[in-house]
């Protein structure tokens, strides 16, 4: 009973540990913030993270880099734009200063 608790102890230690190792990532660039976006515009082709939007069709998987753009850079947040001509569609995605997903919309009302 003793090493089943122990056990148990460490592995909390341990997670809790590597949640906190990831509390702050730092501030990112435009570019990076465009990166970001490129990745989950793919990811959103097979994939609905409950935005607005929901899942993208395939025509957004091969968006090339110029396709993407910063609409605006706010305190807390980049304001991305995705532009799909084949589906003739613009969404944009809110991404924070430390790289997190916080929303996607078919419409610029962050």
């Amino acid at each position: 009973m003793k090493k089943a608790l122990t056990a148990a102890v460490l592995c909390c230690t341990l997670i809790s540990g590597s949640t906190l190792a990831h509390g702050e990532h730092g501030v990112i660039s435009g570019q990076n913030a465009i990166s970001i976006t490129a990745k989950y515009v793919k990811q959103m082709t097979f994939k609905d993270f409950g935005f607005e939007v929901g899942k993208l069709d395939e025509s957004w998987k091969g968006l090339p880099s110029e396709k993407f753009s910063i609409v605006s850079v706010e305190e807390e947040f980049y304001v991305v734009s995705a532009s799909n001509s084949e589906a003739a569609k613009q969404i944009f995605f809110k991404i924070a200063n430390n790289g997190q997903l916080l929303d996607v919309n078919a419409t610029n009302d962050f």
